[in-house]
């Protein structure tokens, strides 16, 4: 960590601009910083790596912050456990430091909970080049507010994650996948009325008039909800791995034919219950349809959509904009992490 910091001091006292790199697996979805901060200092993680501690009993795991995601998945799965939140895997240079800065989960976002959620503590060097600590490696953490969640989604705007403490699960002891042909508006319904029942789903996507949903957890309560909901039984084969890490055609620009022009693609938040955009674009939901995909030659009338439906969009290669209201504070906070504001960030405002 003192390494850290002193690149970071060295950075500050020749006032040059910091950029913090892992393993440029989400490269794909950073803007393009203007030219005067092209030249800026790259502080490389990937150095810092290796799991620190990990006691399966404990379902906790902490590691450095350049360890490669891949390494911690295998780890856990030689112990029958996962992440619940499922972090997609880009590439296989991806880092345990760049998926809490990203702050991006998998399918499992709206039933099992998000990076944010499974953040127990990090240790990170601010903008001042001083080393802090927040939260623990431990479950029960909860003296006060939980400063060290503020580090997941931040980009790199507050500061250089070291090392970071997860919380893990037990891997699912089955998983199924069934398909429905809905159109869009159908399974915006059909999730909706899914939302207000118990059921053990770990997954949701529709596009071009299929739903697939996963079903995970013990074999009885997978069998019965089989029962419950109908729908055709299918081998998924890599469909969840492929929606989670992006892979899937619907996400690799060419290999539909309706791709190859100038749209560009749209991660849209929004609440479940929106209305179904009327785009003539190619068109994807996740998360029980709280999280929408477009392919649009226009993506401020995308950015208007999600707005209107109380939501917001980022577009692919673009910087991610927030509400003014939510920019203030982002800058309060992006203040008293790096005053001199050191750290380059995609996040409009916090850099």
């Amino acid at each position: 960590m003192s390494e850290i910091a002193e690149q970071i001091n060295a950075a500050q006292a020749d006032r040059r601009k910091v950029f913090i790199r892992g393993g440029s697996s989400k490269n794909a979805w950073l803007p393009s910083f203007p030219d005067e901060e092209r030249d800026a200092d790259v502080l490389d993680m990937v150095s810092s790596s290796g799991v620190v501690n990990y006691q399966p009993e404990e379902l906790v795991v902490t590691a450095l912050a350049g360890t490669k995601l891949k390494e911690v998945n295998q780890l856990l799965l030689d112990s029958n456990q996962d992440f619940a939140f499922d972090p997609p895997q880009f590439s296989d240079s991806g880092t345990v430091g760049g998926l809490v800065a990203s702050g991006l989960s998998g399918p499992t976002r709206a039933w099992l909970g998000s990076v944010r959620d499974a953040v127990l503590g990090v240790e990170v060097v601010n903008g001042r080049g001083e080393q802090l600590r927040f939260g623990g490696q431990v479950m029960k953490n909860v003296a006060g507010y939980d400063v060290s969640r503020l580090f997941a989604g931040s980009w790199g705007a507050l500061g250089a994650i070291v090392s970071v403490s997860l919380r893990v699960q037990p891997a699912a002891d089955v998983e199924r996948t069934l398909q429905f042909e809905l159109d869009a508006e159908q399974a915006v319904g059909f999730c909706r009325s899914l939302a207000r029942q118990y059921l053990p789903l770990t997954g949701s996507w529709w596009q071009n008039g299929q739903l697939h949903l996963r079903l995970s957890g013990p074999e009885a309560a997978v069998t019965a909800a089989m029962a419950h909901l109908g729908g055709e039984v299918v081998n998924a084969g890599v469909l969840w791995e492929s929606v989670r890490d992006h892979t899937h055609g619907f996400f690799v620009k060419g290999l539909d034919g309706a791709l190859d022009d100038n749209r560009e693609l749209c991660r849209l938040v929004v609440p479940p219950a929106a209305p179904v955009p009327g785009f003539d674009c190619p068109f994807a939901m996740e998360w029980g349809a709280g999280l929408r995909w477009v392919w649009h030659d226009s993506p401020e009338e995308v950015v208007a959509y999600a707005r209107s439906a109380g939501g917001w969009c980022w577009v692919k290669g673009a910087t991610i904009r927030v509400e003014a209201a939510q920019q203030k504070y982002m800058q309060r906070l992006k203040a008293s992490f790096d005053p001199d504001d050191l750290f380059l960030s995609p996040v409009a405002g916090a850099s």
